[in-house]
C-alpha cells in the first residue's frame, strides 16, 4: 500500500473522474513534505512543489476532487493556505510570515534549512488571478522556483521571503482559457511551470454515495503516513539504476512541432523529478529515488499530456480558433456509435451535420463555420460521411479514432 494507492481507494466511490484526483493527491502530497526533501542537480535544486490546473466543462467534478485533497490538508492542521482571493501583496506577505526552521538538516545543507511555504486550492482560478490575470502570473512564473524572493511593498518596506515553496490546485473551464489567457501566456513561463488536467467526463453517475469501511480505512492509512512525512528532511539519493534510465530518457525527448505546448516539454523533466519524488514519498520515507518512481511518473503525466494540445487549442491569433475548439468539445459529450468507415469497423462520436450547424449558429455564421469544419477535417481531428436513415442518406459528422488520426 502507499498514500497514493490508498488515496484512490479513498476516492473511488465519488464521480470526479481518476484523473483529478491524482493530481490532486500529488499537490497534497507536495503540501506535506514541503521544501524540506530535494534532488541535487549540480548547480541548483529540484524542490517537489506543483502547479495543477484541473481544466473540464462545469460540473464534471473537479472542484469535489480538489476539497477532498484540501479537506485532508486541514485535517493535519500543518498546511498554510491562502485566500482564493487575494492581491499579490497580501500573498507575499502571508508566505513572509509562514517563515519556517527544519532543523534537523546535516551541516552541509543548512542553506535548506528556512523555508516559507504557502498552498493555493482555488475552485475558480480565475477569480484567483483577479480582474488584471497578467500579475499574478507573473509572480506564480517568477517565485516558483527560486531560492529568495524579494518585494517592495507600499507599507511594509521590503520583504525577503527565504525558501519559497508555492503549490497551486486550481480549476477552471477551456472556455475560460480560450477567452482569457494570451497566448504569449501559455507559450511562456506559466506553462513550462503548469501542469493542466482536462477531462470531459465524470467517473460515473453515483446516486447514493457512500464511504464504506474500506474507505474509511484508506483514508486512515492517508493520514498516518502524511503524518510520518513530518520527520523527513534532505536530499534524495538517485538509485543507480534510476541514474541511468533518467539519463537516456532525458537525452531523447523529443520536442512536439505545436508551439502552444512546446513551453511544457521543455521543461517535462523537472515536472517528472517532481512527480517521482512524490511518488517515492508516496511508497517510503528512505529518499531515494528509484527507476520504477520514475516510470510511474512519466506515465501519470502522460495521463495529462493526452488532452494537453486541446487545453489550448482555441488559443491564437486566428478568431476561428474557439469556435473549432467548442465544435471538439461537442463531440466529447456526444454518444458513441458504430459504423463502416471503408473496410473497417469503427466507434465513435457522431452528429448530423445540420445539428451540428443549429448548435453552432449562436457563435460563428455559416461561412465562417464552413471554414471551422473544413480546418478540423484537413487535420483530420473530425470526417465526413453519409448514413442511411430510412432509406434516404444523411450527411454526418464524428470524432475520428485517435487510430485513426494521421
Amino acid at each position: 500500500m502507499s498514500f497514493l494507492s490508498d488515496y484512490r481507494e479513498f476516492t473511488k466511490g465519488t464521480e470526479a473522474h481518476p484523473t483529478y484526483h491524482t493530481f490532486s493527491a500529488l499537490v497534497a502530497l507536495s503540501s506535506i513534505i514541503s521544501r524540506r526533501v530535494w534532488i541535487e542537480q549540480g548547480y541548483f535544486k529540484v524542490f517537489p512543489n506543483l502547479y495543477c490546473v484541473l481544466v473540464g466543462p462545469a460540473g464534471n467534478r473537479k472542484t469535489s476532487a480538489m476539497s477532498i485533497a484540501k479537506q485532508l490538508l486541514r485535517e493535519l492542521k500543518s498546511v498554510p493556505f491562502s485566500a482564493e482571493s487575494v492581491t499579490k501583496e497580501k500573498l507575499v506577505m502571508d508566505m513572509f510570515e509562514q517563515e519556517r526552521i527544519i532543523g534537523t538538516l546535516p551541516e552541509q545543507h543548512k542553506a535548506q534549512n528556512t523555508y516559507s511555504p504557502m498552498t493555493i486550492m482555488v475552485t475558480e482560478l480565475s477569480e484567483f488571478l483577479g480582474p488584471s490575470s497578467i500579475g499574478m502570473i507573473n509572480f506564480l512564473t517568477t517565485i516558483y522556483d527560486q531560492d529568495f524572493y524579494e518585494c517592495r511593498t507600499k507599507n511594509k518596506g521590503d520583504v525577503l521571503i527565504t525558501g519559497p515553496y508555492l503549490n497551486l490546485l486550481a480549476c477552471t473551464t477551456p472556455e475560460w482559457i480560450t477567452t482569457y489567457l494570451r497566448t504569449d501566456v501559455i507559450s511562456g513561463g506559466f506553462s513550462r511551470r503548469a501542469i493542466f488536467v482536462l477531462e470531459t467526463d465524470k467517473a460515473g453517475r453515483i446516486p447514493f454515495p457512500e464511504v464504506t469501511p474500506q474507505a474509511k480505512a484508506a483514508w486512515q492509512r492517508v493520514v498516518e503516513h502524511a503524518q510520518r512525512l513530518a520527520q523527513v528532511a534532505g536530499p534524495f539519493i538517485w538509485d543507480p539504476a534510476a541514474k541511468a534510465f533518467y539519463s537516456d530518457w532525458y537525452k531523447n525527448l523529443e520536442m512536439p512541432k505545436d508551439e502552444t505546448i512546446i513551453g511544457y516539454y521543455e521543461t517535462k523533466h523537472m515536472q517528472l523529478l517532481k512527480i517521482s519524488m512524490l511518488l517515492a514519498l508516496s511508497e517510503e520515507t528512505d529518499r531515494i529515488l528509484r527507476t520504477h518512481h520514475l516510470q510511474a511518473g512519466l506515465e501519470l503525466l502522460k495521463l495529462a499530456e493526452e488532452n494537453l494540445l486541446r487545453v489550448f487549442q482555441g488559443i491564437g491569433r486566428n478568431e476561428l480558433n474557439a469556435a473549432a475548439q467548442k465544435v471538439l468539445d461537442l463531440f466529447d459529450r456526444l454518444p458513441t456509435k458504430t459504423f463502416r468507415l471503408g473496410t473497417e469497423e469503427v466507434t465513435c462520436p457522431t452528429i448530423p451535420e445540420k445539428d451540428l450547424r443549429a448548435v453552432m449558429f449562436k457563435t460563428v455564421d455559416q461561412q465562417e463555420l464552413d471554414k471551422v469544419l473544413t480546418h478540423l477535417i484537413d487535420t483530420d481531428l473530425i470526417g465526413r460521411g453519409q448514413l442511411s436513415q430510412g432509406g434516404v442518406l444523411r450527411t454526418f459528422l464524428f470524432r475520428k479514432p485517435k487510430k485513426l488520426l494521421s
